[in-house]
């Protein structure tokens, strides 16, 4: 960190409270933490730190509001101190790599079970599920053979849901390939999976429809990858 900034950054955490920081010094001291500034209307900012953490932060009133009034020293020092900033280590933590860099999972479901693709940069590296339950038998959920004599479905395969759910908490990005609809749809039961028993990791999936008959693997891996916005490092 830059001199001023470390000087700015220890302005805020200064006792007692600082009156006359400026909004400019701390926009550029947070613009040097890595952190991405967007400028709102009314004299607010809108921060986010690399680590993903944000909060809007609004200037003093009337003629003072090019500086930062008490109550927003109080929320930038409580936002920068939850982040892991403070003067003692002025450094922006990085729990998470980003771009590409970043883990970022490709799952392609069928009834055979599931093929996994991890990226991270330029390595890939793959991993099969082989499954029993409704995905052990090749066929549509609707079909004949996948039920009992009763008619009911077979079994789901929930070993092999929860181990697809300890990879996607795992990842940063996650991408579903498949096709089907309804029950058919592997990548629906999957969803509904994360979201009763891991809630919260569902929202980072995202998911493309193809036709695996006719997808080889590196025409899949170049859609994952134009799909999470990263083509591979030249």
């Amino acid at each position: 960190m830059k001199k001023q900034h470390a000087h700015t950054l220890e302005a805020v955490f200064q006792h007692p409270l600082r009156h006359d920081l400026r909004m400019s010094d701390v926009e550029a001291m947070l613009v040097g933490l890595e952190a991405h500034v967007e400028h709102l209307s009314d004299h607010r900012l809108k921060l986010q730190l690399a680590s993903g953490e944000t909060m809007v932060l609004h200037a003093a009133a009337g003629q003072h509001h090019p500086l930062l009034d008490a109550d927003g020293v109080l929320r930038l020092r409580r936002f920068l101190e939850e982040a892991g900033i403070t003067p003692e280590h002025p450094e922006t933590p990085h729990p998470h790599p980003r771009g590409d860099q970043a883990k970022r999972l490709v799952i392609h479901l069928d009834h055979r079970g599931a093929r996994l693709w991890w990226l991270e940069g330029d390595a890939v590296k793959t991993r099969n599920l082989q499954s029993n339950g409704i995905w052990g038998s090749h066929q549509r959920l609707s079909h004949r053979r996948d039920r009992d004599m009763e008619g009911q479905k077979a079994p789901v395969d929930y070993e092999l849901l929860n181990q697809l759910c300890e990879e996607v908490q795992r990842a940063d990005r996650v991408l579903l390939l498949g096709h089907g609809h309804g029950q058919s749809d592997m990548r629906e039961l999957l969803k509904k999976h994360l979201a009763r028993h891991n809630p919260g990791t569902e929202e980072r999936l995202e998911t493309a429809t193809i036709d695996d008959t006719a997808c080889s693997d590196s025409e899949l891996l170049a859609l994952a990858r134009r799909q999470f916005g990263n083509e591979a490092h030249r």
